[in-house]
């Protein structure tokens, strides 16, 4: 059984965690990887906003798996 979700877990935390970091921040993702940053962001684009750097993002995820609930 599969679920009905148009992301990846990964794709899904990185998104998570932009959104618990600035919750006005408006993202879009890339079709197409075509470079290392891509990749290295999950192919995100800031829209409105200035550009969270990757280290945030990694340490609110982090931060979300070290929760004890």
């Amino acid at each position: 059984m599969s679920a009905n979700i148009p992301y990846t877990k990964r794709e899904m935390q990185i998104i998570k965690a932009i959104h618990a970091i600035d919750p006005g921040a408006e993202i879009s993702i890339k079709s197409r990887i075509n470079n290392r940053l891509d990749y290295k962001y999950g192919g995100i684009v800031f829209l409105n906003c200035d550009a969270i750097t990757w280290d945030e993002v990694m340490d609110k995820i982090d931060e979300e798996e070290r929760r004890p609930y």
